[in-house]
């Protein structure tokens, strides 16, 4: 399924209004033009009435007549906008901006009727005209974006959908746009750190983090002695290696590590690890006391970083820590903070992109009373950044390490990336801002997919876009909330019924993801997707005769799905012993092959076979194709994106 959302028709709904307006000004004041005046008032009537091609006609037999009013070619161009004819729409909104240039309907439209035709250099040329006429209209910003985006202008993307949801909190397609082009973007500054050095503490520790949050937990505590075995590391490493630690059971290593943190200084992530471990041992006053100590020197740490407290712990502890924040004697807590901690234990949004951090700077004294470093020591991040804010032009390279730092802990993300760009642009220091852009870009795009949700939780496919977007991400458990969420809306919702299925089977629960294909193709039973995904459940069952119909169904689905299909049917005739149909159709299936394994099951085939030579071909093939998926795995930190870019 693609990430498109139809462009919206308020803005065809707002253009309309304002062209007939000035058209209606201009035939009261025209004298002397009785048929055009005529054709144009039957257009304007058969415009209003909503018959396109009524209109179109008489605006045509308008323009016979006369061929210089700029708006009679704007209101013609929007017809052909609506009738779906783009290349007329196109020139008859090029004729009224030639006629004139300040109108600003024709070079908006012709920004979105470029993007329809995929000129995006073109579609921004014009755009940034119409922003200059209409510098608070949400819809040149949003299609500003698109068009950035599909020039892999990552950056300008952002700043472009940023815009749109400062003009409007509760646009969830600027908020969903917004967080799938900050994974772009983090996905390409990873991408740039593995290929600089992957020797480097700085890919090491993303490294780390990813395993952590694929609970790939053996691998990141590896990668983490890996790293602190070095000399030099990210901040507060120790204490995300203890919280992987905790999750893996190795409670005494963790407190110690935390210890280790507190004892150097500067990261406040060792006191949630030693709050956490004081939860597991049921001494939930002294975790208590600890937050709202927390709480005090920065507020906005303890919001960015609740999720950590309780990640991985049984539901058992977490119902204990959640009675205790319930209980009479816990009103000595800030009631934020109790807000807070509760709103995390349901795995709710506890940081905001707009106002939190704001709204925690704010609070602070103006006067700055100690150096950054010491508010670092002191683990008064906010304070930190904002006593660095005023000169960030003109910081030193260790001020600016220290800037990214305090920022991220306190969450204000975007500032991270702004003393991230400036690191990233001096050669020694290009490894840490790309490990600081990673971080706080990723940490936008989730803040960003969730306030998608918040903003429109009445809109099947923002929640259907926004589970594709979990589950590229390998955040199953994130998916599965969502097409639940679409589900309750419409229970018959084909789409989300078809990517619930898909969900459960990447998580391999394989009974409900065939309740939910079987819903599907009980609504569209010759839909080639949905037979495909069944035959991959009946393979998953081993069931492969009943797979085979589905699977051949499923050959005229999707170009990129097709040597799927290929291989699960080589798969089937494998096992009926048909070795020259399952060789045939595994070698259809071998675009498919991204971990070597179908690869390797040809090889096995041939040797069947007596292919000696094909057999040896097909085995190194796979080989390198496993070694391949590996190293592309490490170099994205687990932020793959699989044909999740919103489309223009």
């Amino acid at each position: 399924m693609s990430g498109k959302i139809a462009p919206t028709k308020r803005i065809v709904r707002f253009a309309v209004h304002i062209l007939i307006y000035s058209l209606l000004l201009f035939t009261g004041s025209a004298f002397g033009q009785t048929n055009f005046d005529s054709y144009l008032a039957d257009a304007v009537n058969a415009q209003s009435a909503g018959d396109i091609s009524a209109a179109i006609s008489s605006y045509q037999k308008a323009l016979a007549i006369r061929r210089d009013v700029p708006q009679v070619w704007a209101n013609l161009g929007l017809m052909q906008y609506q009738a779906g004819d783009h290349a007329g729409a196109l020139s008859s909104f090029k004729t009224a901006y030639q006629l004139e240039p300040k109108l600003s309907v024709p070079l908006l439209f012709l920004g979105i009727e470029n993007l329809q035709l995929n000129n995006r250099a073109e579609a921004v040329r014009y755009l940034l005209m119409a922003k200059q006429l209409r510098p608070n209209d949400p819809e040149v910003y949003m299609n500003l974006g698109r068009a950035y985006f599909g020039l892999k202008q990552f950056d300008n993307a952002s700043v472009a959908y940023r815009r749109v949801t400062e003009l409007n909190a509760k646009n969830g397609e600027a908020w969903y746009r917004l967080g799938v082009t900050y994974l772009e973007m983090s996905e390409a500054a990873s991408g740039n750190l593995a290929g600089l050095n992957r020797q480097s503490p700085f890919f090491w520790r993303l490294e780390a983090e990813s395993r952590s949050d694929q609970d790939k937990l053996a691998e990141s505590e590896a990668t983490f002695r890996k790293l602190l075995s070095g000399h030099s590391f990210p901040p507060c490493s120790r204490s995300s290696f203890g919280l992987v630690l905790l999750r893996r059971g190795a409670s005494p290593e963790a407190q110690s590590e935390f210890q280790q943190d507190v004892k150097f200084g500067g990261c406040s992530l060792a006191e949630i690890g030693l709050a956490r471990t004081a939860i597991e041992k049921d001494e939930i006053e002294v975790a208590l006391k600890s937050l709202v100590s927390l709480w005090a020197l920065d507020f906005g740490f303890v919001r960015a970083n609740a999720s950590e407290l309780t990640r991985g712990m049984t539901p058992e502890r977490i119902q204990a820590f959640d009675n205790a924040l319930a209980q009479p004697d816990a009103a000595n807590l800030p009631p934020e903070l109790i807000s807070v901690l509760r709103l995390s234990l349901r795995g709710g949004r506890t940081l905001s992109t707009q106002s939190d951090v704001a709204e925690n700077q704010a609070s602070l004294k103006p006067t700055v009373l100690r150096s950054p470093q010491e508010y670092f020591t002191a683990r008064e991040y906010s304070k930190c950044a904002k006593s660095l804010l005023p000169t960030t032009s003109s910081l030193s390279t260790q001020k600016l390490s220290l800037l990214a730092a305090c920022s991220f802990l306190t969450g204000d993300y975007k500032t991270t990336l702004v003393a991230a760009k400036k690191l990233r642009s001096l050669p020694q220091t290009k490894e840490e801002g790309l490990y600081w852009s990673v971080l706080a870009e990723q940490r936008l795009a989730v803040l960003s997919l969730a306030y998608a949700g918040e903003a429109e939780p009445n809109s099947v496919r923002l929640h259907e876009l926004l589970a594709e977007s979990y589950r590229d991400r390998e955040k199953y458990a994130e998916a599965e909330a969502e097409y639940k969420v679409a589900l309750t809306i419409k229970p018959d919702e084909f789409a989300a019924l078809v990517g619930a299925a898909t969900n459960y089977l990447q998580e391999l629960r394989i009974d409900l993801a065939h309740e939910m294909i079987q819903q599907a193709l009980a609504q569209k039973p010759s839909d080639p997707e949905a037979n495909y995904i069944m035959g991959e459940i009946l393979v998953a069952e081993h069931k492969y005769s009943d797979a085979e119909p589905y699977l051949k169904a499923g050959l005229t689905t999707r170009a990129e799905l097709i040597p799927r299909v290929h291989a699960l049917l080589g798969q089937i005739y494998a096992s009926q012993g048909d070795t020259k149909r399952a060789i045939d159709e595994y070698k259809l299936g071998l675009p498919s092959d991204d971990d070597g394994s179908v690869h390797y099951q040809l090889g096995r085939l041939y040797q069947k076979a007596g292919e000696a030579n094909l057999a040896a071909q097909a085995f190194a093939d796979s080989k390198t194709l496993n070694q391949r998926k590996q190293t592309a795995g490490r170099n994205t930190f687990g932020l793959q994106q699989k044909d999740q870019s919103p489309q223009n």
